[in-house]
């Protein structure tokens, strides 16, 4: 991480560990960051392959206090955690909380992002939080994380959004023309605090982003109003950077929130607009949605080595032959499970926070949820849930396996549910399910 800020950062995480999460916090229901941060569900984002943790050799860039290295030893059970900071005392606040929640075999090492390699080891999943926009030069970190990840392995990182973050880099330049970023932190907090208190106007005060009850907080302050090297990148920045880097994108790790037809009616788009989005890569459709809504704080994605996964759509012999699972994280979690249990029993609507549906929020109806249950006993044949809401909604099998398969679909393009399919010899395109069903929003 050489280069002018490099020392700031040093000192500031030195002194305030970020994030400031109490040591007895758990991540075990923080179903959104264990989403992001599970190496199964970014292996089944890449290749549609269900592959356990069980084995596998993780680092954590930037670790801070070790929140994010807590809920990576939650997310992926039986893996080899590495973790690293360049700040000593922030590698010692995250000793202290891996030991405090039983994850003590964590290696930990103070050390600069670029210096990975002299880790001698290579890494089936890398993730660095709140990291890359801080570095002099973000493409010499994916570099260097490159040369240490497996020919197979995913790399999981994050930008600060140029257009969301805008009022927050506008008084960054603001304190540093005032002098508040060579002042000790505390000095420099207060007289943030007395600069926003001392302003006209609540209306002006929150056009600034300012809380007093989130900035009562040293650390949220530095974080944002007062962070060093923080800078701002929209999509093109992101696929320039992959490129130099000679990485390819998975894709954005809340994918399904970045979709232009959300900000449409009922996703009902004119007929000219959905023919000229259709010419439109991926990437060019997720920037034209930044364009119009710069909603999301982060740019969070996932990236591999160019060209190492190829992924066919299933076709609907796939999905009758195979089996449907939960994602582990929601299967192993007691709290999703008693509520999804209950949703089951009385056939009622089940919705929940989930990073990878539509608005960051999935709603199932009870009529789905009627059939949907048998999931919580582990992978299940396609074949017996067709017949499961077939008895449950009084259709036959024909309506039933069209509504199955339809649903099934939309629930595993959110990574919600994942399919493990027989194999078989061909994985073409023809009678695969239309990707307008896939794309549905699931009745939220």
């Amino acid at each position: 991480m050489a280069g002018s800020t490099t020392e700031s950062l040093r000192q500031l995480y030195e002194e305030l560990p970020y994030p400031n999460v109490p040591l007895e916090a758990s991540g075990r229901n923080a179903i959104d960051s264990l989403y992001r941060l599970s190496w199964t569900t970014a292996q089944y984002a890449r290749s549609r392959t269900i592959l356990p943790s069980e084995g596998i050799t993780i680092l954590n860039v930037g670790c801070g206090s070790g929140w994010e290295t807590l809920l990576l030893a939650e997310a992926n059970p039986g893996a080899r955690l590495v973790a690293c900071d360049l700040a000593p005392e922030s590698v010692r606040a995250a000793e202290r909380r891996l030991r405090y929640h039983g994850f003590g075999e964590v290696e930990l090492y103070a050390l600069d992002l670029l210096e990975v390699e002299r880790l001698g080891l290579q890494f089936d999943f890398i993730s660095l939080n709140d990291v890359l926009y801080l570095l002099d030069d973000p493409v010499a970190g994916l570099k260097a994380l490159k040369r240490v990840l497996k020919p197979d392995g995913i790399l999981r990182a994050n930008l600060h959004h140029a257009y969301q973050r805008e009022v927050i880099f506008r008084m960054q330049e603001a304190f540093q023309l005032l002098g508040l970023f060579e002042l000790p932190t505390p000095e420099a907090c207060r007289r943030v605090r007395e600069f926003m208190a001392s302003l006209a106007s609540d209306e002006l005060r929150a056009a600034l982003h300012w809380d007093p009850k989130i900035y009562s907080d040293d650390g949220n302050i530095r974080a944002n109003y007062l962070l060093p090297g923080d800078k701002g990148f929209l999509i093109p920045d992101l696929m320039r950077m992959l490129q130099e880097a000679e990485l390819g994108l998975v894709c954005l790790v809340d994918y399904a929130d970045w979709d232009p037809a959300l900000l449409f009616k009922d996703k009902a788009l004119p007929a000219w607009l959905e023919a000229e989005l259709d010419k439109l890569s991926p990437a060019e459709q997720n920037h034209l949605y930044e364009l119009i809504c710069p909603n999301h704080r982060l740019i969070d994605f996932w990236a591999e080595h160019p060209g190492s996964s190829l992924v066919l759509p299933w076709s609907d012999e796939d999905w009758l032959r195979g089996r449907v699972q939960l994602n582990p994280i929601l299967a192993d979690n007691a709290e999703f499970r008693h509520n999804f249990a209950q949703a089951h029993e009385k056939k009622q609507e089940f919705a929940m926070n989930w990073p990878g549906a539509s608005r960051g929020r999935l709603t199932i109806p009870g009529a789905q949820m009627a059939w949907l249950g048998s999931l919580l006993q582990g992978p299940t044949a396609v074949a017996s849930l067709i017949e499961q809401a077939a008895q449950a909604n009084q259709i036959d099998l024909e309506a039933s396996q069209e509504q199955v398969l339809t649903y099934l679909a939309g629930l595993e393009s959110f990574l919600f549910v994942m399919l493990d399919p027989t194999p078989s010899p061909d994985r073409s395109e023809e009678g695969t399910l239309n990707s307008a069903a896939k794309r549905q929003l699931l009745a939220g």
